[in-house]
């Protein structure tokens, strides 16, 4: 069984993650990257040139070493090609936490058990 939310450096949804955890339930990451405000953090970029990576390949595979199959969007040959390179390199425990913890920093988010569709 999958499950496919909205999962990102900065927007973890702990509780949901865990409930399907219990389950054994997959969960795909549909926005890994967030929105265009994830490459503009100040950490992230440092990760990216310690590990000689882009932003974005560092919270793709930060979503991988989380467990969740991240789904990220582009419509550029050279970005879809370099959203691929993520095998090649490991993110170590202390930058796992690091990344996990910078919360607030995905841009727009709402709380859909609050919103009215």
């Amino acid at each position: 069984m999958v499950n496919q939310i909205r999962l990102c450096p900065g927007h973890t949804q702990e509780e949901v993650v865990k409930y399907c955890r219990e389950l054994e339930m997959l969960l795909e990451a549909y926005s890994p990257l967030g929105t265009g405000k994830i490459f503009e953090v100040h950490e992230r970029q440092q990760l990216a040139a310690k590990y000689g990576k882009r932003v974005a390949q560092i919270c793709i595979r930060w979503s991988l070493q989380m467990g969740f199959l991240p789904l990220p969007k582009s419509v550029h040959y050279a970005r879809i090609d370099e959203n691929a390179q993520v095998f090649d390199f490991k993110l170590d425990s202390y930058d796992m936490e690091l990344i996990a913890n910078l919360t607030g920093c995905v841009g727009y988010s709402r709380n859909l058990d609050t919103t009215d569709f």
